[in-house]
């Protein structure tokens, strides 16, 4: 299976897959499957980009990835929550993170991701973060190292600054 997100979300990506999921109809039809998880410190912590304390993620909501003919994809999550918790205070904030990342393979096997609505990102340069906008990056085809910094129109809040 392709990637699900990218570096941002690309590395959870990983992790979402290895979850369980069940399936869910939509008001549409569209199958979405159902997703909930908690990410320990330690496995937040080797995300490129977490912040300098231990922190611990919970997500849930619903997914699902449509395929594009040219083998590009669309991950969409329609109402996903996430809770980002610093384990060395407790402090916590909640985020509603309903976006879609658009990934596609550039000519050179590097992966362009174009983050819409509202997203969770990992980021070498820019840190932990929320994003309300339009937001673009490019990674490596491993989704490990950042050719192109996240960039783009609207809103980044940060998380690490928010929680310490």
């Amino acid at each position: 299976m392709k990637r699900i997100l990218l570096l941002v979300v690309g590395i959870l990506s990983a992790l979402v897959v290895a979850a369980p999921m069940t399936l869910a109809q939509s008001s549409n039809g569209t199958t979405l499957e159902e997703f909930s998880a908690t990410y320990p410190p330690e496995v937040v912590a080797t995300l490129p980009g977490a912040c300098d304390f231990p922190m611990q993620l919970e997500i849930s909501g619903t997914t699902k990835t449509i395929e594009q003919g040219n083998g590009d994809t669309i991950s969409i999550y329609p109402n996903w929550t996430v809770t980002v918790t610093n384990t060395d205070t407790d402090e916590e904030a909640t985020f509603n993170v309903t976006g879609a990342n658009h990934l596609s393979t550039l000519e050179n096997g590097n992966v362009q991701t174009v983050m819409t609505d509202r997203n969770l990102a990992f980021d070498p340069e820019a840190g932990t973060f929320v994003s309300m906008g339009q937001f673009t990056f490019v990674n490596t085809p491993d989704n490990m190292t950042n050719v192109v910094p996240v960039s783009g129109k609207g809103r980044m809040i940060d998380v690490c600054a928010l929680l310490s």
